[in-house]
């Protein structure tokens, strides 16, 4: 497995747009919006391209063959003891799910892949709530899991090439959605709601705006979850969106 240069990631454009569960995650390392690796078998002739984008989400494209997924295990377990981040593979292809499913160290989590049908019509903003646009001051006071520093590699990356908002009451940040990763035709949706705000209807709020925002720039929205997920699927059927296809995802057991 070769690790591609940056000034060859565009080669790898065709093997991003063919990848069968997500795009705009292997794009945007393509592209060069975001940051992240690509691997390969062989540079001259490539089977198959792996996209590592820096949030931790690995995404396969092309035909790989089993010795390639050897070399992906390995990465996946983190052998070299060298990976500077998680590594979560996401994919739809059965010999991949054969493959790791035989693996008593790693785990297999189900996920839907969500589209847009019709964005409905904006919710009002529960009172004593302020919406606003994420700027650098409000970026560091943004807490949780899925935040738009997990995803990009700088603040200053996330506000120059990012978009996101937030519901804000007695100065805290109560619930934020933004664009987790970007490419050239589509954003992927991040969200995340403070647990002492939660139950209020404020990811809509904020996931609507969002969704707003990506389509007035003429690209396409996008939102994933984890099958397990009711709150993300719940909020993502209440902006517009709706299960198209399911997949899974792939990491090491803890």
């Amino acid at each position: 497995m070769e690790k591609v240069k940056k000034e060859n990631y565009f080669d790898f454009i065709e093997f991003a747009k063919l990848n069968t569960c997500n795009t705009v995650y292997p794009m945007a390392i393509a592209e060069g919006v975001q940051r992240g690796d690509i691997y390969t078998d062989s540079m001259e002739k490539s089977r198959y391209a792996l996209f590592w984008h820096v949030c931790g989400f690995a995404y396969l494209s092309g035909n790989p063959m089993p010795e390639d997924l050897d070399e992906i295990y390995a990465l996946m377990k983190n052998e070299s003891g060298k990976n500077p981040r998680r590594f979560v593979l996401e994919s739809k292809a059965e010999p991949v799910a054969e493959y790791f499913r035989e693996k008593e160290d790693i785990e297999e989590h189900p996920r839907y892949g969500f589209r847009l049908r019709k964005l409905q019509p904006v919710e009002k903003i529960p009172e004593g709530y302020e919406l606003r646009e994420i700027d650098e001051a409000l970026l560091s006071r943004i807490e949780g899991r899925i935040v738009p520093l997990n995803f990009w590699n700088s603040s200053t990356e996330f506000l120059t090439k990012g978009k996101g908002y937030c519901l804000i009451k007695n100065g805290e940040v109560a619930a934020v959605s933004f664009s987790a990763a970007v490419s050239s035709k589509q954003i992927d949706i991040g969200i995340e709601t403070n647990e002492a705000h939660r139950r209020k209807g404020l990811a809509v709020v904020v996931a609507k705006k969002m969704t707003e925002y990506v389509l007035s720039i003429g690209k396409e929205p996008v939102w994933d979850c984890d099958t397990a997920n009711v709150g993300s699927r719940a909020t993502a059927e209440r902006v517009g969106f709706e299960v198209v296809s399911r997949y899974a995802y792939y990491k090491s057991r803890q």
